[in-house]
């Protein structure tokens, strides 16, 4: 499918690249949108959000882990004095505790994705709202993701990132001002 996919992007710019260069004069430019997304302000604050709430999620699992190493290592000491049905029991109850475990963590990876895919989203959408005001104004023909493209190397003249960031960045700051 991503095969199918890339072939026809390919198809796609060929045919563009082929008219524009028949209607005249073909603008390019590239934007490095995860650059874009970890620079400008939004960026900052959201990751810096999620870093704290991720925070108490790694604090909490690590807790747990630690409780799983200990109850593991009591296992070890103990085997030798314990009868072979508490011995039994005792790794029941572990394997208990690590399946909870893993399962937590799962639950825990699952919304940590959830979480980042929605405070990014967002700021995704109004980068690529700047790239298109900047690409109407400075008449680009058309811009690319550096990362998703396929393109493999380029003149960084045409790399709008830095205008991008500095666009959407102004944009922002007007917006939490109004916002106050």
């Amino acid at each position: 499918m991503r095969k199918l996919s890339f072939f026809l992007s390919v198809c796609c710019l060929v045919w563009l690249a082929v008219t524009s260069l028949q209607a005249g004069e073909m603008k390019i430019a590239i934007v490095d949108m995860q650059k874009a997304l970890s620079l400008c302000k939004a960026g900052k604050t959201a990751k810096a959000k999620l870093n704290k709430k991720f925070a108490k999620i790694k604090r909490d699992l690590e807790q747990r882990q630690q409780e799983l190493d200990k109850l593991k290592e009591d296992l070890k000491k103990q085997s030798l004095m314990l009868s072979l049905e508490a011995q039994r029991d005792k790794e029941k109850e572990y394997e208990r505790k690590l399946r909870d475990f893993r399962d937590l963590y799962q639950d825990y990876k699952e919304e940590m994705e959830r979480e980042q895919y929605e405070a990014v989203r967002p700021i995704f959408q109004d980068i690529q709202e700047i790239a298109e005001k900047i690409r109407k104004k400075q008449g680009y023909s058309v811009v690319f993701d550096k990362n998703t493209s396929g393109v493999v190397c380029y003149d960084p003249a045409i790399d709008i990132t830095e205008k991008v960031i500095k666009l959407y960045d102004k944009e922002w700051s007007n917006k939490q001002k109004k916002a106050k």
